[in-house]
């Protein structure tokens, strides 16, 4: 399923909006042609309130022929069927074998491409590496990665995401070093008033020739 996916950007919603303002937030993100979005939420927030207001972003979601993947809960995922996005460090995914609703996993490398070749690998539908830039929302306790040593690592027959601190400055060069998406958070919702603006200059950008 995530193969046929033809969106190069990956929207990550910040998770300091909730309830209606996430889900205009959601709204408009796909109303602006972006057809792939992360539902991210702080620890904090229950499992009750994570479940609900992924239902309604599923919603959204069905109603622009979109994707939505969930980060770091595997129940929510697998109750609303949809995508899910783990870390690197969880190394025991026998869980994943157990889904049947979960439509694909994608797994966060940080700077190692090393982790595309685990014993679990056939479990991942793609592969995110970074911060490749200075980030608010993707935190590296050792700063960015870097992106030309990753990108030349990394396995190209698979997908690779690139994330963290991507913008309309930097995009490009997000795509020179031959990333299949770029997902982004800051990029996007920097000023909820500009959603729209900001997708679509992504959008343009990234189709370039």
């Amino acid at each position: 399923m995530f193969k046929k996916i033809e969106s190069p950007i990956y929207a990550i919603t910040p998770t300091y909006i909730h309830k209606n303002e996430l889900l205009d937030a959601v709204e408009r993100t796909l109303e602006s042609e972006i057809r792939l979005i992360q539902y991210r939420f702080e620890d904090e927030i229950n499992f009750e309130e994570r479940y609900e207001t992924a239902k309604e972003i599923q919603t959204i979601c069905n109603k622009w022929s979109a994707t939505l993947v969930i980060n770091n809960d595997h129940r929510v995922a697998e109750l609303i069927g949809c995508g899910l996005h783990i870390g690197q460090d969880i190394e025991d995914t026998s869980f994943l074998k157990e889904t049947k609703n979960i439509s694909f996993v994608g797994l966060s490398c940080k700077n190692k491409p090393e982790q595309q070749a685990r014993e679990d690998s056939e479990l991942f539908s793609y592969y995110s590496f970074g911060p490749l830039f200075e980030s608010k929302t993707k935190k590296n306790i050792t700063g960015p990665i870097d992106i030309v040593d990753v990108s030349s690592k990394m396995d190209k027959e698979k997908i690779n995401i690139a994330i963290g601190g991507i913008s309309e400055i930097n995009l490009r060069l997000v795509k020179q070093n031959k990333f299949n998406m770029a997902a982004i958070c800051d990029g996007i919702y920097n000023d909820l008033k500009k959603i729209e603006v900001n997708c679509r200059k992504l959008i343009e950008i990234w189709n370039e020739n």
